[in-house]
Protein backbone atom coordinates (compact mmCIF):
# COMPACT_ATOMS: atom_id res chain seq x y z
CA UNK A 1 0.00 0.00 0.00
CA UNK A 2 2.88 2.13 0.04
CA UNK A 3 3.41 4.80 -2.41
CA UNK A 4 0.60 4.65 -4.99
CA UNK A 5 2.53 5.76 -7.78
CA UNK A 6 5.52 3.86 -8.26
CA UNK A 7 8.41 6.02 -9.49
CA UNK A 8 11.98 5.18 -10.96
CA UNK A 9 15.01 4.12 -10.03
CA UNK A 10 18.33 2.02 -9.94
CA UNK A 11 18.28 -1.17 -11.16
CA UNK A 12 21.20 -2.76 -10.14
CA UNK A 13 21.97 -5.92 -12.29
CA UNK A 14 24.53 -8.85 -13.40
CA UNK A 15 25.26 -6.58 -16.68
CA UNK A 16 26.44 -3.09 -16.96
CA UNK A 17 23.90 -0.25 -16.90
CA UNK A 18 25.48 0.61 -21.06
CA UNK A 19 24.58 -2.96 -22.09
CA UNK A 20 21.02 -2.71 -20.62
CA UNK A 21 20.17 1.07 -21.86
CA UNK A 22 21.49 -0.09 -25.27
CA UNK A 23 17.99 -2.34 -25.00
CA UNK A 24 15.49 0.34 -22.87
CA UNK A 25 13.36 3.21 -24.59
CA UNK A 26 15.33 7.05 -23.38
CA UNK A 27 13.68 8.78 -20.86
CA UNK A 28 14.77 12.40 -21.69
CA UNK A 29 15.50 13.63 -18.13
CA UNK A 30 18.45 16.63 -19.50
CA UNK A 31 16.48 19.41 -17.76
CA UNK A 32 16.46 19.82 -14.30
CA UNK A 33 13.36 20.45 -14.13
CA UNK A 34 12.39 17.22 -15.71
CA UNK A 35 14.94 15.49 -13.44
CA UNK A 36 13.79 16.47 -9.80
CA UNK A 37 10.51 14.47 -9.67
CA UNK A 38 13.05 11.39 -9.96
CA UNK A 39 15.17 12.69 -6.94
CA UNK A 40 14.62 11.99 -3.00
CA UNK A 41 16.14 14.82 -0.46
CA UNK A 42 19.00 12.56 1.27
CA UNK A 43 18.46 14.75 4.62
CA UNK A 44 14.24 13.87 4.46
CA UNK A 45 14.89 10.32 3.52
CA UNK A 46 17.22 10.59 6.88
CA UNK A 47 14.75 12.31 8.79
CA UNK A 48 12.21 9.67 8.00
CA UNK A 49 14.17 6.93 8.07
CA UNK A 50 14.38 7.77 11.59
CA UNK A 51 10.69 8.41 12.78
CA UNK A 52 10.18 5.12 11.05
CA UNK A 53 12.43 3.43 13.28
CA UNK A 54 11.49 5.06 16.61
CA UNK A 55 7.89 3.72 15.83
CA UNK A 56 9.23 0.15 14.72
CA UNK A 57 11.33 0.64 18.37
CA UNK A 58 7.84 0.94 20.14
CA UNK A 59 5.32 -1.07 18.10
CA UNK A 60 7.29 -4.46 17.83
CA UNK A 61 7.69 -4.68 21.64
CA UNK A 62 4.02 -3.44 22.24
CA UNK A 63 2.64 -6.03 20.34
CA UNK A 64 4.99 -8.88 21.55
CA UNK A 65 4.23 -7.70 24.76
CA UNK A 66 0.24 -8.27 24.21
CA UNK A 67 0.52 -11.85 22.54
CA UNK A 68 2.87 -12.34 25.53
CA UNK A 69 0.23 -11.59 27.86
CA UNK A 70 -2.62 -13.83 26.31
CA UNK A 71 -0.25 -16.67 26.77
CA UNK A 72 0.93 -16.42 30.11
CA UNK A 73 -2.85 -15.57 31.66
CA UNK A 74 -5.15 -17.98 31.17
CA UNK A 75 -8.32 -16.17 31.46
CA UNK A 76 -7.58 -14.05 28.65
CA UNK A 77 -7.39 -16.54 26.09
CA UNK A 78 -11.09 -15.67 25.17
CA UNK A 79 -12.93 -14.74 22.03
CA UNK A 80 -12.57 -10.80 22.15
CA UNK A 81 -8.58 -11.55 22.88
CA UNK A 82 -8.27 -13.88 20.19
CA UNK A 83 -9.01 -10.97 17.38
CA UNK A 84 -6.47 -9.02 19.03
CA UNK A 85 -3.69 -11.25 19.40
CA UNK A 86 -4.44 -11.81 15.16
CA UNK A 87 -4.15 -8.23 15.06
CA UNK A 88 -0.91 -7.82 17.28
CA UNK A 89 0.64 -10.33 14.48
CA UNK A 90 -0.76 -8.74 11.79
CA UNK A 91 0.93 -5.27 13.26
CA UNK A 92 3.83 -6.82 13.52
CA UNK A 93 4.34 -8.24 10.06
CA UNK A 94 3.23 -5.33 8.85
CA UNK A 95 5.72 -3.22 10.80
CA UNK A 96 8.72 -5.59 10.15
CA UNK A 97 8.08 -5.85 5.96
CA UNK A 98 7.59 -2.01 5.77
CA UNK A 99 10.54 -1.24 7.29
CA UNK A 100 12.22 -3.55 5.01
CA UNK A 101 10.67 -1.80 1.95
CA UNK A 102 11.33 1.67 3.06
CA UNK A 103 14.73 1.12 3.95
CA UNK A 104 15.42 0.44 0.76
CA UNK A 105 13.38 2.94 -0.67
CA UNK A 106 14.45 5.90 1.41
CA UNK A 107 18.36 4.93 0.90
CA UNK A 108 18.95 5.38 -2.92
CA UNK A 109 19.44 8.74 -4.22
CA UNK A 110 16.40 8.40 -6.66
CA UNK A 111 12.42 6.80 -6.29
CA UNK A 112 12.70 4.18 -6.72
CA UNK A 113 10.86 0.10 -6.33
CA UNK A 114 13.12 -1.56 -7.88
CA UNK A 115 15.57 -2.81 -4.83
CA UNK A 116 12.77 -4.81 -3.69
CA UNK A 117 11.48 -5.23 -6.90
CA UNK A 118 14.92 -6.67 -7.91
CA UNK A 119 14.52 -9.31 -4.97
CA UNK A 120 10.85 -10.08 -4.44
CA UNK A 121 9.55 -8.71 -7.78
CA UNK A 122 6.98 -5.73 -8.34
CA UNK A 123 4.00 -7.66 -6.94
CA UNK A 124 6.38 -8.89 -3.58
CA UNK A 125 7.33 -5.77 -2.99
CA UNK A 126 3.80 -4.79 -2.49
CA UNK A 127 1.40 -8.03 -1.78
CA UNK A 128 2.19 -8.48 1.65
CA UNK A 129 1.55 -4.85 3.03
CA UNK A 130 -1.49 -4.97 1.58
CA UNK A 131 -2.58 -8.36 2.88
CA UNK A 132 -1.67 -7.27 6.89
CA UNK A 133 -3.58 -4.13 6.11
CA UNK A 134 -7.22 -5.38 4.93
CA UNK A 135 -6.31 -8.28 7.67
CA UNK A 136 -5.92 -5.50 9.97
CA UNK A 137 -9.25 -3.47 8.87
CA UNK A 138 -11.24 -6.86 9.10
CA UNK A 139 -9.73 -7.59 13.10
CA UNK A 140 -10.71 -4.26 13.88
CA UNK A 141 -14.23 -4.59 12.30
CA UNK A 142 -14.67 -8.01 14.19
CA UNK A 143 -13.09 -6.57 17.54
CA UNK A 144 -16.44 -3.61 16.76
CA UNK A 145 -18.98 -6.55 16.07
CA UNK A 146 -17.78 -8.69 19.08
CA UNK A 147 -18.36 -5.57 21.45
CA UNK A 148 -21.50 -4.99 19.49
CA UNK A 149 -23.35 -8.35 19.70
CA UNK A 150 -22.50 -8.14 23.37
CA UNK A 151 -23.85 -5.20 24.82
CA UNK A 152 -26.88 -4.77 21.96
CA UNK A 153 -27.87 -8.99 21.08
CA UNK A 154 -26.42 -10.31 25.05
CA UNK A 155 -28.39 -13.93 25.00
CA UNK A 156 -27.63 -14.52 21.36
CA UNK A 157 -23.81 -13.12 22.13
CA UNK A 158 -23.90 -15.75 24.77
CA UNK A 159 -24.85 -18.77 22.63
CA UNK A 160 -23.06 -18.20 19.86
CA UNK A 161 -19.85 -16.90 21.52
CA UNK A 162 -16.85 -19.33 21.35
CA UNK A 163 -13.20 -19.92 20.56
CA UNK A 164 -14.01 -22.67 17.65
CA UNK A 165 -16.13 -19.39 15.64
CA UNK A 166 -13.64 -17.04 16.56
CA UNK A 167 -10.77 -18.85 14.77
CA UNK A 168 -12.82 -19.10 12.08
CA UNK A 169 -13.60 -15.44 11.47
CA UNK A 170 -10.07 -15.11 12.06
CA UNK A 171 -8.88 -17.27 9.36
CA UNK A 172 -11.83 -15.84 7.05
CA UNK A 173 -10.30 -12.51 8.03
CA UNK A 174 -6.46 -13.54 6.44
CA UNK A 175 -8.17 -15.39 3.39
CA UNK A 176 -10.06 -12.31 1.99
CA UNK A 177 -6.84 -10.20 3.16
CA UNK A 178 -5.39 -12.43 0.50
CA UNK A 179 -8.03 -11.95 -2.23
CA UNK A 180 -8.34 -8.54 -1.91
CA UNK A 181 -4.38 -7.94 -1.96
CA UNK A 182 -4.49 -9.29 -4.99
CA UNK A 183 -7.29 -7.16 -6.67
CA UNK A 184 -4.69 -4.06 -5.29
CA UNK A 185 -1.61 -5.95 -7.49
CA UNK A 186 -3.54 -5.10 -10.99
CA UNK A 187 -1.57 -1.56 -10.34
CA UNK A 188 1.93 -2.58 -8.98
CA UNK A 189 1.87 -6.13 -11.58
CA UNK A 190 4.24 -4.60 -14.85
CA UNK A 191 7.45 -2.90 -14.63
CA UNK A 192 8.71 -0.08 -16.63
CA UNK A 193 12.56 0.43 -17.41
CA UNK A 194 14.42 2.82 -19.43
CA UNK A 195 17.60 4.28 -19.91
CA UNK A 196 18.02 8.16 -17.92
CA UNK A 197 19.97 10.94 -19.49
CA UNK A 198 20.45 13.42 -16.77
CA UNK A 199 21.37 16.86 -17.11
CA UNK A 200 25.02 17.07 -17.65
CA UNK A 201 25.94 18.79 -14.36
CA UNK A 202 28.27 17.32 -11.78
CA UNK A 203 25.24 16.68 -9.20
CA UNK A 204 24.05 13.98 -11.73
CA UNK A 205 26.92 12.18 -12.78
CA UNK A 206 26.88 9.41 -10.13
CA UNK A 207 23.50 9.11 -10.46
CA UNK A 208 22.03 5.45 -11.92
CA UNK A 209 21.64 4.85 -15.72
CA UNK A 210 19.02 2.50 -15.70
CA UNK A 211 15.73 3.25 -14.18
CA UNK A 212 12.22 1.60 -13.97
CA UNK A 213 9.39 1.46 -11.93
CA UNK A 214 5.91 -0.92 -11.05
CA UNK A 215 3.04 0.40 -13.33
CA UNK A 216 -0.98 -0.85 -13.67
CA UNK A 217 -1.22 -3.85 -15.56
CA UNK A 218 -3.43 -1.33 -17.68
CA UNK A 219 -6.02 1.66 -16.78
CA UNK A 220 -8.67 -0.96 -15.48
CA UNK A 221 -6.26 -2.15 -13.49
CA UNK A 222 -5.28 0.99 -12.13
CA UNK A 223 -8.56 1.76 -10.97
CA UNK A 224 -9.30 -1.31 -9.77
CA UNK A 225 -7.00 -1.64 -7.83
CA UNK A 226 -7.27 1.75 -6.25
CA UNK A 227 -10.77 1.64 -5.61
CA UNK A 228 -10.67 -1.70 -3.91
CA UNK A 229 -8.20 -0.21 -1.15
CA UNK A 230 -10.81 2.60 -0.99
CA UNK A 231 -14.14 0.91 -1.11
CA UNK A 232 -12.47 -1.85 1.79
CA UNK A 233 -11.97 1.25 3.88
CA UNK A 234 -15.43 3.26 3.52
CA UNK A 235 -17.34 -0.19 3.96
CA UNK A 236 -15.65 -1.03 7.00
CA UNK A 237 -15.15 2.94 8.42
CA UNK A 238 -19.49 3.11 8.18
CA UNK A 239 -20.19 -0.35 9.73
CA UNK A 240 -17.82 0.60 12.77
CA UNK A 241 -19.35 3.97 13.26
CA UNK A 242 -22.58 2.46 12.93
CA UNK A 243 -21.78 -0.02 15.46
CA UNK A 244 -19.84 2.50 17.91
CA UNK A 245 -23.35 4.52 17.82
CA UNK A 246 -25.89 1.49 18.75
CA UNK A 247 -23.69 0.53 21.69
CA UNK A 248 -23.21 4.15 23.01
CA UNK A 249 -26.85 4.36 22.65
CA UNK A 250 -28.15 0.96 24.26
CA UNK A 251 -25.86 1.89 26.79
CA UNK A 252 -26.97 5.19 27.85
CA UNK A 253 -30.46 3.60 27.30
CA UNK A 254 -30.12 1.23 29.98
CA UNK A 255 -28.72 4.23 32.58
CA UNK A 256 -32.03 5.83 31.88
CA UNK A 257 -34.30 2.89 32.48
CA UNK A 258 -32.36 2.76 36.03
CA UNK A 259 -33.10 6.60 36.05
CA UNK A 260 -36.54 5.82 35.97
CA UNK A 261 -36.55 2.67 38.20
CA UNK A 262 -34.61 3.59 41.12
CA UNK A 263 -34.93 7.26 40.56
CA UNK A 264 -31.04 7.45 41.63
CA UNK A 265 -28.44 7.13 39.27
CA UNK A 266 -25.26 4.53 40.02
CA UNK A 267 -22.33 6.57 39.60
CA UNK A 268 -20.50 3.35 38.73
CA UNK A 269 -22.87 2.80 36.21
CA UNK A 270 -22.64 5.54 34.68
CA UNK A 271 -18.78 5.22 35.02
CA UNK A 272 -18.85 2.22 33.34
CA UNK A 273 -20.67 4.04 30.45
CA UNK A 274 -18.21 6.45 29.85
CA UNK A 275 -15.72 4.04 29.72
CA UNK A 276 -17.09 1.64 27.22
CA UNK A 277 -17.47 4.93 24.97
CA UNK A 278 -13.97 6.12 25.64
CA UNK A 279 -12.74 2.50 24.59
CA UNK A 280 -14.89 2.47 21.09
CA UNK A 281 -14.08 5.62 20.64
CA UNK A 282 -10.07 5.00 21.44
CA UNK A 283 -10.15 1.42 19.64
CA UNK A 284 -12.13 2.34 16.62
CA UNK A 285 -11.90 6.08 15.74
CA UNK A 286 -8.01 5.94 15.98
CA UNK A 287 -7.35 3.76 13.79
CA UNK A 288 -9.69 5.33 10.90
CA UNK A 289 -8.01 8.42 11.53
CA UNK A 290 -4.63 7.15 10.92
CA UNK A 291 -6.01 5.15 7.84
CA UNK A 292 -7.90 8.25 6.17
CA UNK A 293 -5.40 10.77 5.14
CA UNK A 294 -3.67 7.55 2.73
CA UNK A 295 -7.38 6.42 1.50
CA UNK A 296 -8.13 10.16 0.25
CA UNK A 297 -4.39 10.42 -1.17
CA UNK A 298 -4.91 6.75 -3.02
CA UNK A 299 -8.47 8.12 -4.13
CA UNK A 300 -6.88 11.53 -5.58
CA UNK A 301 -4.72 9.53 -7.59
CA UNK A 302 -7.04 7.66 -9.40
CA UNK A 303 -8.68 10.98 -10.17
CA UNK A 304 -5.78 12.71 -11.55
CA UNK A 305 -5.19 9.89 -13.91
CA UNK A 306 -8.44 9.50 -15.11
CA UNK A 307 -8.60 13.32 -15.63
CA UNK A 308 -4.93 12.70 -18.02
CA UNK A 309 -2.48 14.68 -15.63
CA UNK A 310 0.82 13.60 -15.62
CA UNK A 311 2.40 11.10 -12.74
CA UNK A 312 5.07 13.65 -12.07
CA UNK A 313 2.80 16.51 -11.62
CA UNK A 314 0.06 14.20 -9.82
CA UNK A 315 3.54 13.61 -7.66
CA UNK A 316 4.60 17.11 -7.03
CA UNK A 317 0.94 17.69 -6.17
CA UNK A 318 0.79 14.75 -3.59
CA UNK A 319 3.81 14.45 -2.20
CA UNK A 320 3.64 15.76 1.16
CA UNK A 321 0.19 14.07 2.01
CA UNK A 322 1.22 10.94 0.36
CA UNK A 323 4.15 11.20 2.71
CA UNK A 324 2.21 11.85 5.88
CA UNK A 325 -0.22 9.09 4.97
CA UNK A 326 2.44 7.33 5.49
CA UNK A 327 3.64 7.73 8.27
CA UNK A 328 0.10 7.77 10.21
CA UNK A 329 -0.85 4.00 8.76
CA UNK A 330 3.04 3.27 9.91
CA UNK A 331 2.23 4.51 13.50
CA UNK A 332 -1.17 3.42 13.48
CA UNK A 333 0.16 -0.15 13.82
CA UNK A 334 2.79 0.51 16.62
CA UNK A 335 -0.08 2.19 19.07
CA UNK A 336 -2.38 -0.56 18.38
CA UNK A 337 -1.07 -2.41 21.87
CA UNK A 338 -1.12 1.35 23.23
CA UNK A 339 -4.87 1.73 22.24
CA UNK A 340 -6.16 -2.13 22.81
CA UNK A 341 -4.34 -3.35 26.25
CA UNK A 342 -3.24 -0.49 27.36
CA UNK A 343 -6.85 1.49 27.50
CA UNK A 344 -8.36 -1.10 30.18
CA UNK A 345 -7.53 -1.07 33.79
CA UNK A 346 -8.23 -4.83 33.29
CA UNK A 347 -5.25 -4.79 30.73
CA UNK A 348 -3.00 -2.62 32.76
CA UNK A 349 -3.69 -4.71 36.03
CA UNK A 350 -3.10 -7.94 33.87
CA UNK A 351 0.34 -6.58 32.28
CA UNK A 352 1.87 -5.87 35.96
CA UNK A 353 0.71 -8.94 37.50
CA UNK A 354 2.51 -10.96 34.38
CA UNK A 355 5.60 -8.39 34.47
CA UNK A 356 5.75 -8.82 38.19
CA UNK A 357 5.63 -12.89 37.93
CA UNK A 358 8.23 -12.90 35.14
CA UNK A 359 10.74 -10.40 36.81
CA UNK A 360 10.86 -12.53 40.56
CA UNK A 361 10.54 -15.51 38.52
CA UNK A 362 7.63 -17.60 40.31
CA UNK A 363 4.43 -19.53 39.23
CA UNK A 364 1.72 -16.96 37.87
CA UNK A 365 -0.85 -16.66 41.08
CA UNK A 366 -4.43 -16.65 39.98
CA UNK A 367 -5.83 -13.36 38.60
CA UNK A 368 -8.17 -11.79 40.90
CA UNK A 369 -11.91 -11.41 39.78
CA UNK A 370 -11.38 -8.04 38.39
CA UNK A 371 -9.21 -9.39 36.34
CA UNK A 372 -11.27 -12.66 34.38
CA UNK A 373 -12.11 -11.65 31.53
CA UNK A 374 -14.92 -13.97 30.57
CA UNK A 375 -17.18 -12.62 27.89
CA UNK A 376 -19.14 -9.33 28.75
CA UNK A 377 -17.15 -7.81 31.14
CA UNK A 378 -13.70 -8.55 29.41
CA UNK A 379 -13.59 -4.92 28.73
CA UNK A 380 -16.95 -2.83 29.74
CA UNK A 381 -17.03 -3.87 33.23
CA UNK A 382 -15.12 -3.77 36.44
CA UNK A 383 -17.29 -6.39 38.24
CA UNK A 384 -20.61 -7.65 39.05
CA UNK A 385 -22.09 -4.89 40.81
CA UNK A 386 -21.04 -2.39 37.48
CA UNK A 387 -22.52 -5.11 35.43
CA UNK A 388 -26.17 -5.24 37.48
CA UNK A 389 -25.81 -0.81 36.92
CA UNK A 390 -26.57 -1.77 33.33
CA UNK A 391 -29.21 -3.55 33.74
CA UNK A 392 -27.21 -7.08 33.09
CA UNK A 393 -28.12 -10.31 35.32
CA UNK A 394 -25.46 -11.19 36.96
CA UNK A 395 -25.14 -14.79 35.01
CA UNK A 396 -24.41 -12.49 31.92
CA UNK A 397 -20.91 -11.60 33.34
CA UNK A 398 -20.00 -15.32 33.60
CA UNK A 399 -19.63 -16.56 30.17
Amino acid sequence: MFNNTSWPGDFPGDVSEDDECSLLPVLNLTSEKAAKPYLLNSSTNMTVLATMFIILAVGVPGNLAFIYLIYRVKHMRNATNMYLTSLAVVDLAFLSITIFTYYFYFTSPVRTHLTTAKIVGCIGAFCMPYVTYFVSVANVTLVSLDKYNAICSPIKYIQRRNKARASKLIVGSWISGVGLAALVMLRYGKLDMYCAVWPDKKRYRNLPVVLGYCVPVSFAGLVIGHLVEVIVFILALVSNMIMYTRIIIRLSARIDNKKLQQQTLSSQALQVRNQVARLLIANGVVFFLCQTPFQAVSLAFVIGEAIGTPRNVLYRKLVLPLSIGHMLVFLNSAINPIIYNLASSHYRKAFKEVLCVSSRRKKPRPLGPSLQLHGIDNECFEDREQAEGLGLSPSMTKL
